[in-house]
């Protein structure tokens, strides 16, 4: 029989009760695979009280004690962005899996040298693009290989800040690109199967004019076929539904709204198909509403771990059957293109990986 991984939270944010702890709550074959160990903050009483109000057993006053703890297999980052590639390389070092929010890493240098030690010291790294776990975003994708609407010509995709779990108060300080953009290039990319370039982009810069408080950008695929994201943190757009339409040579997809992160999936996807009398129907994906984008995300991680620990190269690029730490450069080295082609510079790293991964950075 498996034995359950054992999951330390780092960081006491608020969306843990829905990203973590819901999850494993309404699935019990998500239970019979992963327990939680306990939660560590900076402060023990911070760590105390998210521990009591959300029915987590053991509370830790520093990082460094929970990563110390031998019952802790592997840890949820959900720390402040400027500090998560810090703490993931530590995990990592302390010989921990990692699962991190998005965005993981601040810049391509900073996942460059997560990868790095990823792969160094043979554990498991992916990073919470949890729109791309969602079965109609995997499903959408077979469509497209199936040739439901030909050869794809363009792919449009609206985020507001009502996709973000973080809030506007946090989006307001990472920016729209990094708030709820970066799940936008993760979907853009897994739904192509193909990498692009960014043709140009435009920002609407907030009051700070390092922030971006909208983005628009335009991308061009190897295929040929165009994408357009549009993300935004505008009070305006909060109501606005985070949706995409996939345009084809031989049809049309569209859908709305397939995951919340609250466990409220519509799970549909809208096809319209040019040929003979131009049919349309809509198809719904098979999935029980306590299977949320974040069930599929957390089982993904232990399916990841429990498939690499069965063979010999756990950490490596050609070890994953998921995407692992290698698309998060890829993911992460477009968001930075996008910010160059706006008259943005790309997020600087204000708290440098632990060493030697630090010295690897300065020399990227």
């Amino acid at each position: 029989m498996e034995k359950k991984l054992g999951l330390g939270i780092l960081g006491a944010a608020r969306n843990v009760p829905f990203t973590v702890l819901q999850p494993l709550k309404a699935n019990p074959d998500l239970a019979a695979r992963i327990r939680i160990v306990g939660l560590a903050s900076l402060q023990k009483s911070e760590a105390e009280t998210a521990c009591k109000d959300w029915g987590i057993e053991k509370a830790y006053g520093s990082f460094e004690e929970l990563l110390a703890d031998p019952t802790v297999d592997a840890v949820y980052n959900v720390l402040p962005a400027s500090v998560r590639c810090y703490w993931t390389v530590k995990a990592i070092l302390a010989g921990k899996h990692v699962l991190s929010e998005t965005p993981s890493v601040m810049n391509g240098w900073e996942a460059v040298a997560a990868q790095r030690a990823a792969e160094d010291h043979g554990k498991v790294l992916l990073e919470g693009t949890h729109p791309t776990c969602h079965p109609v975003t995997k499903r959408v994708r077979q469509m497209i290989l199936e040739g439901k609407i030909g050869k794809v010509e363009h792919i449009d995709l609206s985020m507001p800040v009502g996709h973000s779990l973080q809030g506007k108060m946090v989006c307001s300080k990472t920016g729209a690109m990094m708030g709820v953009g970066v799940h936008g290039v993760a979907i853009i990319r897994a739904l192509c199967g193909d990498e692009p370039t960014v043709v140009n982009a435009t920002a609407q810069q907030s009051e700070d004019p390092n922030v971006d408080s909208a983005m628009s950008c335009n991308l061009r695929f190897q295929s040929g076929a165009a994408a357009h994201i549009g993300c935004s943190i505008l009070p305006q757009m909060a109501k606005s539904p985070t949706k995409f339409t996939i345009s084809g040579t031989d049809g049309i997809i569209r859908v709305q709204e397939w995951f919340t992160g609250q466990g409220q999936s519509s799970n549909e996807i809208a096809l319209e198909q040019f040929a003979e009398s131009g049919e349309m129907y809509v198809e719904r994906v098979d999935n029980v509403v306590s299977r949320d984008t974040f069930y599929y995300q957390l089982m993904g991680f232990a399916d990841e771990i429990a498939h690499q620990k069965s063979g010999q190269n756990i950490g490596m690029p050609w070890a994953y059957q998921t995407k692992g730490p290698a698309d998060t450069v890829r993911n992460v080295a477009l968001i930075d293109e996008i910010f160059r082609k706006a008259g943005m510079k790309p997020k600087a790293t204000v708290t440098p990986a632990p060493e030697p991964y630090g010295t690897i950075m300065s020399k990227l």
